[in-house]
């Protein structure tokens, strides 16, 4: 589970955000002047109407967030808009998207 202050709150406004486009997911990213880096994960219904499936993606992200956690820059919002190719994926796949996207915008150190 990530830490309170590293969660986006869910009213929270981006500035100026960027778009990226993975193959099973979109990041949008925007500076926020902090000390720490915010996450956020969305998986609209029209991905699968069950909210197991909904939670278990958030879960799975958020887990490959936590173990990259230290390689990733302080200072922006990051919020992850996961589509429906995702649900049949394994982590380690995940994993690899996610710090792939990373690594090519120079979010990591």
């Amino acid at each position: 589970m990530l830490k309170k202050i590293h969660r986006l709150p869910a009213t929270q406004k981006s500035r100026k955000p960027l778009l990226f486009k993975a193959q099973n997911f979109t990041l949008r990213v925007s500076e926020n002047n902090l000390l720490v880096s915010r996450f956020g994960f969305i998986v609209k219904k029209s991905v699968d109407r069950r909210a197991v499936v909904r939670n278990r993606l958030r879960r799975v992200f958020r887990s490959c967030i936590e173990d990259m956690f230290e390689e990733v820059k302080t200072g922006y919002d990051m919020l992850f808009f996961l589509e429906k190719g995702i649900i049949d994926k394994k982590r380690e796949f995940v994993y690899g998207d996610i710090h792939k996207l990373l690594a090519e915008r120079e979010l990591l150190k």
